[in-house]
């Protein structure tokens, strides 16, 4: 991508919100055009900044009719490194009309065997940007060393060598954002807006919110809980 434009795309998420429009396997809300639907009504009835799509057939479908930064992935498995886990899978969302390419960068072994800058050379290639989704302050650094674009908090609880919490990990962003030379975006567990602001107030870049705002399952039982 070139660098002009790889600066304003970035620039246009700062300080922003971003919209993670996903649906669990399962879920009515799970296809294409349903997950096309809820990223045009994000898009069009609020200020977002871009939207965060799971899926080739998921992102060609927003695409479509959203001209927002898109941040695609596919999410390959259950378990271990499943978000874009090969360069082959990133190298296919770029070509579904990503604008940014989010992968697994943590340090757990990857399914091909091969090397997570192979993963970054193949977006580059395809002249995207690279998003390192990270779990520690450590993969973090080796990420941005490596070339990554932007960080993403995404997997803080989510693995062996990073602590869950009930709330997002505002002290990952801490770690972080003073420390790289890329932006550190904030995702997991963002559940209020108050959450959403605090990580901005912590150093975030944007804040990716999915759940939240796109679940209306997680939703419902959220309120149906305060109920009883």
């Amino acid at each position: 991508m070139p660098t002009a434009r790889a600066d304003a795309l970035l620039a246009g998420l700062r300080g922003r919100l971003v919209v993670s429009c996903q649906a669990p396997p399962g879920d009515p809300l799970r296809s294409p055009a349903h997950i096309a639907a809820i990223a045009a009504s994000v898009c069009a009835g609020a200020p977002v900044a871009g939207v965060r799509i799971q899926g080739v057939e998921d992102i060609e479908a927003v695409r479509a009719v959203v001209d927002l930064p898109l941040i695609g992935l596919w999410k390959d498995g259950a378990d271990g490194v499943y978000i874009t886990p090969t360069a082959g899978h990133a190298r296919a969302v770029a070509r579904a009309g990503a604008d940014v390419v989010a992968a697994d960068a943590t340090a757990r072994p990857r399914p091909d065997g091969r090397p997570l800058a192979e993963t970054i050379r193949a977006v580059h290639e395809a002249g995207k940007l690279f998003m390192a989704d990270v779990a520690t302050p450590e993969e973090g650094l080796q990420a941005a060393a490596l070339g990554a674009d932007l960080i993403s908090t995404t997997l803080s609880g989510y693995t062996a060598d990073s602590q869950g919490s009930p709330g997002p990990d505002l002290e990952l962003v801490r770690a972080l954002a003073p420390r790289v030379r890329v932006p550190v975006c904030a995702e997991g567990r963002l559940r209020t807006p108050q959450e959403a602001r605090a990580a901005l107030d912590a150093g975030a870049w944007a804040a990716v919110v999915g759940t939240a705002i796109t679940a209306p399952a997680a939703l419902a039982t959220r309120f149906a809980s305060a109920l009883t």
